[in-house]
C-alpha cells in the first residue's frame, strides 16, 4: 500500500483513536473505582476494534489475530479486577466475620 493512500477503514481508525480513546482513558484515570472499571472495559473494547480496523486498513492479518486475542482476554481482565475491587467487606475484616463478638459470626480465636 502506498504511503499516502487512505481508505475508509483507516479513516474510521483515526476517528476512533481521536474521538473514542481519550474519554475512555480519562475514565480509567479519574473517578471512583467503579467508574475506572467501566473505563477499563470500554478501553479494551475500543482497542480491540482499533486493531480490527487497522487489520483491514493496512491489509495485515496479524493485527486481526491480536484483536481476536484481546477480545477474548479483555473481559477476563475486567473480571479479575472486579474480583479484587470487591475483595474486602466494608467492616474491614479480611474474612467477613464480625470482629469482637458482635452480632453475626464470631471472629476466630487469636485475632
Amino acid at each position: 500500500m502506498p504511503s499516502g493512500d487512505w481508505n475508509g477503514w483507516l479513516l474510521a481508525l483515526g476517528a476512533l483513536l481521536v474521538l473514542g480513546l481519550p474519554p475512555a482513558l480519562f475514565a480509567v484515570c479519574r473517578g471512583t473505582p467503579t467508574a475506572r472499571l467501566a473505563g477499563l472495559s470500554m478501553t479494551g473494547t475500543l482497542v480491540t476494534v482499533t486493531l480490527l480496523l487497522a487489520s483491514r486498513g493496512f491489509a495485515r492479518d496479524g493485527y486481526a489475530d491480536l484483536g481476536v486475542v484481546l477480545a477474548i482476554l479483555g473481559p477476563v481482565g475486567v473480571l479479575v479486577f472486579t474480583r479484587f475491587l470487591g475483595g474486602l467487606p466494608r467492616d474491614g475484616t479480611a474474612d467477613g466475620r464480625t470482629p469482637g463478638g458482635g452480632a453475626g459470626t464470631p471472629a476466630p480465636e487469636g485475632r
